[in-house]
């Protein structure tokens, strides 16, 4: 396991890409419970058949918990935007449609944004 290509740093938790695989290494003080439910849920969001990366396993490194996940080689939208500007408006409608192409999806069990805020 090769943690040196970090892909993105957060409050809570560093992401690395370790060959073909994504690490989301979550601090030591974030809860067992949190990770497992962010896995979760995102298996929940896999059945629906969205094209997102699917969870591999979760599993404690260095004592921190980790979800391991696909890596979906490509560029953001963002990245595409700012590289070629000219075809902004090409790709916001590429955003559109997979915005309500999520949108058109249901997902059982899936926590409600509101009800997890409320929470916090």
């Amino acid at each position: 396991m090769n943690l040196d290509r970090i892909i993105a740093v957060r409050t809570d938790k560093t992401v690395y890409r370790d060959g073909d695989r994504c690490l989301k290494v979550f601090n030591e003080d974030f809860s067992k419970a949190d990770v497992l439910n962010e896995a979760l849920n995102q298996a929940r969001v896999e059945e629906t058949g969205l094209n997102i990366p699917k969870i591999l396993e979760v599993t404690v490194i260095d004592g921190k918990w980790t979800i391991v996940s696909e890596f979906i080689k490509g560029k953001t939208l963002a990245r595409l935007m700012e590289e070629n500007p000219e075809k902004k408006d090409e790709y916001l409608s590429l955003f559109v449609d997979l915005q309500l192409q999520m949108h058109s999806k249901t997902c059982k069990g899936l926590t409600k944004l509101k009800d997890k805020m409320n929470r916090k």
